[in-house]
């Protein structure tokens, strides 16, 4: 938040005051802001502040926990919470994210060192939260761990919607692609593909390239069922199964347009 004197007369002088929220920061910290004016010599100018923060208790590592890949590839994260200021103690963890990730709370040294430790619980998903550790430290009531997760299964579809046909009157039909591939590395066949042929052909072949186990899957619009107009626009849905795990159904989101 910015506070400043808009009117300054010339050879004058003028006050810009800035507001900056350290909160959840630790460390080296740089912000800025960009102030406009009608100067013609200098219309625009960059303020910057930089300062290290001091916290009473430290994060180690300081950024979120963030989950990413297969399920079974994943392993456990610990977080390191260290006391810089006084004697503290956790007396209460609280979670967002029931049933997504569990966590366990270590003692390293009483009153100053603690370790958080978090496992992801889904199989499949994105979830986004926090686990908030409650203290007896009056200036740190809580301490807030972010913890946030992109689990993918034995097979990845990317990605999960495409914008295919004519984007524009005077552009060509746009084409869309799909990658259909192994996270494990196991090889694979898809055995079905389910989509609407009334406004979209699709094809498949193996990946060659890169070392990837799976499968590019072209999706090309059928523009002569699709009127030309600026709203006109088809969404569907394709489904994609393999042998991997029949019961699975992948589902990638396609929106046909003829501008």
């Amino acid at each position: 938040m910015a506070n400043f004197d808009r009117l300054i007369s010339p050879g004058g002088e003028g006050k810009i005051t800035l507001n900056v929220s350290l909160q959840g920061y630790q460390g080296s910290v740089q912000k800025s802001a960009t102030v406009f004016s009608n100067d013609p010599q200098n219309p625009r100018l960059t303020l910057t502040v930089k300062g290290k923060i001091r916290s009473l208790v430290e994060l180690d590592p300081a950024g979120p926990v963030y989950f990413r890949g297969l399920a079974s590839q994943l392993e456990e994260r610990s977080i390191n919470i260290i006391s810089k200021s006084q004697p503290f103690q956790i007396t209460k963890l609280e979670s967002s994210l029931t049933d997504k990730v569990g966590y366990r709370l270590e003692t390293i040294e009483a009153g100053k060192h603690y370790r958080l430790f978090v496992k992801n619980l889904v199989k499949t998903g994105q979830y986004n939260g926090s686990i908030t550790l409650l203290t007896d430290m009056p200036q740190k009531p809580q301490i807030l761990v972010h913890v946030a997760g992109n689990i993918e299964g034995e097979i990845s579809v990317r990605p999960p919607q495409l914008v295919v046909g004519k984007l524009a009157p005077d552009q060509p039909a746009r084409l869309g692609k799909v990658l259909v591939m192994s996270n494990s590395k196991q090889a694979f066949k898809i055995t079905k593909i389910d989509y609407d042929s009334n406004f979209i052909e699709v094809s498949q072949q193996p990946l060659a390239e890169g070392g990837a186990i799976g499968y590019s899957i072209d999706v090309k619009p059928r523009m002569e069922n699709i009127p030309a107009d600026a709203k006109s626009r088809k969404e569907l849905v394709m489904f994609i199964e393999t042998d991997l795990n029949p019961q699975e159904k992948h589902q990638v989101k396609i929106f046909v347009v003829n501008q």
